[in-house]
């Protein structure tokens, strides 16, 4: 097999194009293989974005590897390059028709080796489990993830996979889906504090940058298991406007609800959506922080924001991931009509 890498941003613009379809191509024949629907087919915009661009942030590795001169395996690699900079998120496939080859194991030790060599220790992963496949082994072996809360069948290929290659299995995330309409009908009843909760569509107004960048930053300390992949993350005003001008040239457009109390940020939740499916929505971070827990703001946020969404988008379902010992999240989803859709294993290693 003939590994290539492209770094985004430094490949020709003329053959990056030339190779979206054998790309777009062998990317939906992963996800149809792993069985999470069309809704997770990938995004045209979402691919040539991340062979072509980067930023002061983050930018994007791919690897490809070929038989015969045809795309048999895809590798990804996420690196933060403002804050965390020893850390980067992966991610590797190979064609069904080609696996049990070692040809996956090959492409992931290339990977590795290179983020090595560019002072990436800290790796993270994932794999995603439709609910019908890790329901359908429920007697046989699993492994725990480390946070002590869900686990995963070992039966499952990626889960053999990643753990043979010496990822820890740190945590487990359930992904759900529910029909907008459904959270926009909840009442919570009257509020009986003095949060304000604002919402909108498309960019983060000027006056509301540094809130966001508040909330965003926290993300990365006050969520559960946040401090197994990586430390906290750097974020200003000027790092929330460079995220929406990459969200536009994406074609992607967030809705969000902020909670506001005496004018300071208290929580705040996104979901974004794109023209190319118009109906699907993605969930962003959603975060409470933690002073001002306990008045059921993370509630009153989601449901805000899907009342939003219904009014004014075409979004029809929403999907969402929480940490399965998120257990205050997990209630509010239930509530909100959200059905579990498919498990996702988060995998770190420390390639010191």
């Amino acid at each position: 097999m003939e590994i290539t890498r492209i770094r985004s941003g430094h490949g020709d613009p003329a053959a990056i194009e030339a190779l979206m379809p054998e790309l777009l191509g062998f990317d939906a024949v992963i996800n149809r293989a792993s069985g999470l629907g069309e809704d997770f087919d990938p995004n045209p915009e979402d691919l040539r974005h991340s062979l072509t661009s980067t930023s002061r942030y983050r930018t994007h590795l791919t690897w490809l590897g070929r038989i015969d001169g045809v795309i048999v395996a895809k590798g990804v690699g996420e690196l933060r390059l403002s804050s965390n900079t020893d850390t980067a998120q992966v991610w590797c496939a190979v064609h069904p028709d080609h696996r049990r080859r070692g040809l996956g194991a090959a492409l992931l030790t290339v990977m590795e080796d290179e983020l090595r060599a560019e002072g990436r220790s800290a790796l993270s992963s994932y794999c995603d489990i439709p609910e019908s496949v890790r329901t359908a082994d429920l007697r046989g072996a699993h492994l725990a993830a480390e946070t002590g809360t869900g686990a995963l069948p070992v039966s499952v290929p990626e889960v053999s996979f990643l753990s043979s290659r010496g990822y820890g299995f740190a945590q487990i995330e359930r992904c759900s889906v529910a029909p907008t309409a459904v959270a926009a009908g909840l009442d919570l009843g009257a509020d009986a504090d003095d949060y304000v909760i604002e919402t909108w569509r498309g960019p983060v107004p000027e006056q509301r940058l540094e809130h966001i960048a508040l909330l965003k930053g926290r993300m990365s300390t006050d969520t559960p298991g946040a401090e197994k992949f990586g430390g906290e993350e750097s974020w200003d005003g000027e790092r929330v406007r460079a995220l929406d001008a990459e969200k536009k040239v994406r074609g992607e457009e967030m809705a969000t609800a902020l909670a506001l109390l005496d004018g300071e940020p208290a929580g705040f939740t996104q979901i974004g959506h794109s023209a190319d499916r118009p109906t699907v929505g993605w969930q962003g971070g959603t975060l409470v922080r933690r002073e001002h827990r306990g008045h059921n703001l993370g509630a009153r946020l989601k449901i805000a924001n899907h009342r939003s969404l219904d009014e004014h988008t075409a979004v029809e379902r929403v999907y969402t991931w929480n940490a399965v010992e998120n257990s205050w999240m997990l209630a509010i989803n239930d509530r909100a009509g959200f059905a579990t859709w498919a498990w996702v294993g988060m995998w770190t290693k420390n390639l010191r």
